[in-house]
C-alpha cells in the first residue's frame, strides 16, 4: 500500500487560532425524520429536499428532562441543519460537541466527521434499524459535559464549502424497549483572527488545551481525518519531537521519528473507555514493516500507547515493569509522551513495547511454519491467559482438567501449524499431569524438572506486591524455548497492572492482608489449577520466601520503589495538569477505583502508603513461610501497634501459631467496651487488624487512651495501650 507523503506542516497546522464561535446549537431549530424504512442515501446531503420533514426545537428525545423536542419511541431518528460559511478560509479547526442516548453518526455536506464507537465501524453504512452495540448515557441533563469530536483542518477543509452547509446526523437507540433516547449537538468553529462569524460559545464549552512545550516528548499523529478503529489498523502518520535540550516545543521539527505507521485501537474493555489505548506498526512508504528504534528503546516495529485512565497516578504500569527489569525479568520497556491526534490535544500517554519474541522483548527462538519436528518443534511459544475471543486471543486450545484457556500469542493462530499446536498442546498436558500427581513436588519427576521454578517466583512476588487483580487469570503470559536452549517452562512477562496496588474494589484486592493467589473467582475467567498447588508446595514457599528476603534488601524496599514513583512524579511535571484538564476525572470514580481523591498528590500519596502496608503485611507472612531458616517463635503474641499516638487509623498487626479462634475488643480506661472488632476463627499467621477510632454504632470516640484486647483460643490473653488524639 503506498501513502501520501506528508509534511510537518500536514501533520500540525494551524494550531494558532484566535477565539472559538458556536454555529450551531442543540436548541436551533431543526429539520427532523423518525424514519419507518430506510431514507435515500442523499438524506445528508446540501442538495437533498427535506420540505417534507417535520421541524422543531432540536434534541428529541424520550422527555427525560434534557429534550426540545418529544418523539415516539424508534431505533432511530434523523436530523438536519444548514449554516452557512461566508469565509472558510478564517476558519481552522471545529469541535462537535455530542450529548446523546445511544449512538450517533454525524455528517457535514454528505461526510462522515464524527461516530460513536458503538455504531460500526467509521465510514460504513448504518441502516435506520440497526441498534447500538451497547447503551452510552447523556450527562448534560446532569450537569455533565458532551464529548468532543474535532474536526482537524485538513478535513474541515475538504468537507466545508463557501455558502450553504448542512450537519446531518442519524441518532440510534440501544434497542425499541429503551426509556430513554437523547439527541444534543453542537458545531463549534476555531477562528483564525478577530473576524466574527457566528455565536459565542455555550458557557460550558471548553476549547482545546492551548499547547506550547513539554519536558515530554511530544508525539502527533495524523490518521488522514479517518476515526481510528479496533480493527484493522488504518495507515497514518507520525511526527515525534524529542530535543536533547529536555524542552519540546509543538513547533520543532520532528526528530525522533517522521514516517507512516498503522494504527488501531487495542485492548479489551480499555478501548472503549473515552481516553482508549492504541497499538501501531512503523512502517515504509510501501506499508511494509519498519524497525525503529524509539526513545532509546530496541528496533522494533510493534507499539503500544498505553492510555492511563483508571490509574490516575498515571505510574502503576511503569512502576510494575521498572520493578522487574530491576530484578532481571523482561518486562515492557516505557516513556511518558504527549499525544496529538489530528491536531487534538490527548493527554498523557506512555508508549511502549509490545509483548512479542524478539531478540529484545521476550527472547526466545523464532518458531517457522516448517519447524514441525525434532528440536525445532519444541520451542518459540508464548501463551496467553486472558478472556477468549477477544482482542487478540483469536485461537489456543483447552485445558484437560479445569477448562481454562491458553491462548496462542507466539506463534499467532493464524500462522501456527498443526504439528507445532500438536506439540505444545501434549506438553501442557504433561505439565498438568505432573501437577495432578500425588508426587508433584519430586525434584526428578515432579514441577521441578519442568518450569524454571525461579521465573515463577518471580512472577508471583510481583503479582502479590501489587495484588493485581488479573494475576494469574488474566494478562498473563507463559513462554517456552527450544530444547536445546532450554527446556523449561518460564512464566512472564508481566502485563497490565493498572488495577493493581490498591486501585481495585473488587475481589478484595485492596486489602492488604491476604494472598492473591487464594483468590480464584468462580466463572469463565479462573486461574489454573496449578498456580495454587505450587504455592502450596513447601519447597516453593521456602525458595519464594528466600527470594522475597534478598529482593526487600534491595528492589522492594520502600526507599527503592518510592525512588522510581518520585522520578515517575517529577518526569511527568505539568503534563499532570494539562492530562487532567484534557480529562477532569480526579475526585470522580473512575471503574473500578477503591479509592477515590479530588488531588493529584492525594492519589500518589496512597499509591505509597498501600505499598508500604502491603510490604509490611508480606514481611509477617514471609517469616513464617521460611521456617527453615528462621526460628518462629512458639507464642502468640501483638507483634507491633502503629501509629501509636494514632490519627484516623491505627494499625494492630498479631501472629496466630496455628488456626484459632480471635476476639479483639476496644475497651475505654472504665472498662467499657467501645468495639468489637473481631469475633471468628481465623487462619494461621501475621494478621493485620485497623481501627478507625469508631465506637460499634460508627460514630467517632473522644480523643485520650484506650485499652486493646486481643482473646486466642480461650487459652491466651493480651491488653496494650492505645491513644487516639485529634
Amino acid at each position: 500500500m503506498k501513502f501520501f507523503l506528508l509534511t510537518h506542516l500536514l501533520i500540525y497546522s494551524l494550531f494558532a487560532l484566535d477565539h472559538w464561535e458556536t454555529a450551531i446549537f442543540s436548541y436551533d431549530q431543526w429539520k427532523y425524520e423518525v424514519p419507518l424504512v430506510e431514507l435515500p442515501s442523499s438524506w445528508k446531503d446540501i442538495e437533498f429536499d427535506d420540505d417534507i420533514w417535520n421541524e422543531n426545537v432540536g434534541g428529541f428525545g424520550y422527555a427525560d428532562n434534557d429534550d426540545g423536542t418529544v418523539i415516539d419511541a424508534t431505533i432511530s431518528v434523523y436530523l438536519r441543519k444548514l449554516f452557512s460559511v461566508s469565509d472558510k478560509s478564517k476558519l481552522s479547526k471545529a469541535v462537535l460537541s455530542a450529548d446523546y442516548d445511544d449512538g450517533f453518526v454525524a455528517y457535514i455536506n454528505g461526510i462522515e466527521i464524527g461516530r460513536s464507537y458503538n455504531l460500526s465501524e467509521p465510514g460504513s453504512f448504518v441502516p435506520f434499524d440497526q441498534t447500538t452495540e451497547y447503551d452510552h448515557e447523556a450527562t448534560m441533563y446532569d450537569n455533565g459535559l458532551p464529548e468532543n469530536f474535532i474536526i482537524d483542518s485538513l478535513k474541515l477543509d475538504s468537507v466545508l464549502v463557501q455558502g450553504t452547509n448542512v450537519l446531518a446526523i442519524q441518532v440510534h437507540n440501544v434497542g425499541i424497549g429503551s426509556s430513554d433516547m437523547s439527541s444534543n449537538f453542537f458545531l463549534t468553529f476555531g477562528i483564525v483572527d478577530d473576524s466574527q462569524f457566528f455565536s459565542p460559545t455555550p458557557d460550558w464549552f471548553q476549547e482545546p488545551i492551548s499547547f506550547e512545550e513539554s519536558n515530554l516528548p511530544i508525539l502527533l499523529i495524523n490518521t488522514y481525518g479517518e476515526d481510528i478503529p479496533d480493527d484493522p489498523r488504518i495507515p497514518a502518520y507520525m511526527g515525534i519531537i524529542n530535543n536533547e535540550s529536555g524542552t519540546n516545543h509543538i513547533n520543532d521539527p520532528f526528530n525522533e521519528y517522521d514516517g507512516h505507521i498503522t494504527i488501531e485501537r487495542r485492548g479489551n474493555s480499555s478501548q472503549w473507555q473515552d481516553k482508549p489505548p492504541y497499538r501501531f506498526e512503523t512502517v515504509d512508504g510501501e506499508g511494509e514493516n519498519y524497525n525503529v528504534e524509539l526513545m532509546g528503546m530496541p528496533e522494533e516495529n510493534d507499539w503500544v500507547l498505553y492510555a492511563p485512565w483508571q490509574d490516575k497516578t498515571m505510574i502503576r504500569n511503569v512502576l510494575a515493569y521498572q520493578l522487574s527489569n530491576e530484578i532481571g525479568r523482561y518486562a515492557s520497556k516505557t516513556q511518558y509522551i504527549e499525544l496529538f491526534i489530528n491536531e487534538e490535544y490527548q493527554g498523557v500517554y506512555v508508549l511502549m513495547e509490545k509483548i512479542k519474541r524478539d531478540r529484545n522483548r521476550v527472547d526466545i527462538s523464532t518458531l517457522n511454519p516448517d519447524e514441525i519436528s525434532g528440536d525445532d518443534v519444541t520451542g518459540g511459544y508464548i501463551l496467553k491467559f486472558d478472556w477468549y475471543y477477544t482482542g487478540d486471543n483469536i485461537g489456543g486450545f483447552e485445558s484437560g482438567y479445569d477448562g481454562m484457556t491458553y491462548n496462542y500469542h507466539y506463534p499467532k493462530p493464524s500462522d501456527i501449524v498443526p504439528e507445532q499446536e500438536s506439540y505444545i498442546q501434549n506438553y501442557i498436558a504433561d505439565f498438568e499431569d505432573i501437577m495432578l500427581d500425588s508426587d508433584y513436588s519430586n525434584h526428578s519427576t515432579g514441577y521441578p524438572s519442568i518450569i524454571n521454578i525461579e521465573s515463577f517466583i518471580d512472577f508471583i512476588l510481583l503479582q502479590e506486591l501489587a495484588k493485581n487483580v488479573d494475576a494469574y487469570r488474566l494478562s498473563t503470559y507463559i513462554y517456552k524455548d527450544k530444547e536445546s536452549v532450554d527446556n523449561k517452562l518460564f512464566a512472564g512477562p508481566i502485563w497490565d497492572f493498572n488495577h493493581g496496588f490498591g486501585n481495585c474494589d473488587y475481589g478484595e484486592t485492596w486489602e492488604i492482608d491476604n494472598w492473591l493467589l487464594e483468590y480464584n473467582p468462580e466463572g469463565g475467567d479462573q486461574m489454573a489449577f496449578w498456580w495454587e498447588l505450587l504455592w502450596q508446595d513447601e519447597n516453593f514457599q521456602l525458595k519464594t520466601a528466600e527470594r522475597y528476603t534478598e529482593l526487600r534488601e534491595t528492589i522492594f524496599s520502600e526507599n527503592f520503589i518510592y525512588s522510581i514513583i518520585d522520578s515517575a512524579v517529577s518526569e511527568l511535571g505539568e503534563s499532570v495538569n494539562r492530562n487532567f484538564i484534557r480529562w477532569p476525572i480526579l475526585g470522580t470514580y473512575i471503574w473500578p477505583n477503591y479509592y477515590v481523591f479530588e488531588s493529584y498528590d492525594d492519589e500518589v500519596n496512597y499509591l505509597k502508603s498501600w505499598i508500604s502496608d502491603r510490604l509490611l503485611w508480606m514481611d509477617g507472612q514471609i517469616l513464617l513461610l521460611d521456617i527453615h531458616k528462621n526460628e518462629i517463635s512458639s507464642e502468640y503474641k501483638i507483634t507491633s501497634i502503629y501509629p501509636n499516638p494514632f490519627n484516623p487509623i491505627a494499625n494492630i498487626q498479631y501472629k496466630l501459631i496455628k488456626d484459632s479462634y480471635v476476639k479483639i475488643r476496644i475497651f475505654d480506661v472504665s472498662g467499657k467496651i467501645v468495639n468489637e472488632l473481631v469475633s471468628q476463627k481465623e487462619k494461621s499467621g501475621i494478621r493485620l487488624i485497623k481501627w478507625n477510632a469508631t465506637n460499634d454504632f460508627g460514630h467517632q470516640v473522644s480523643t485520650g487512651v484506650y485499652l486493646f484486647e486481643i482473646q486466642i483460643d480461650n487459652n491466651y490473653s493480651e491488653t496494650r495501650k492505645i491513644m487516639f488524639l485529634k
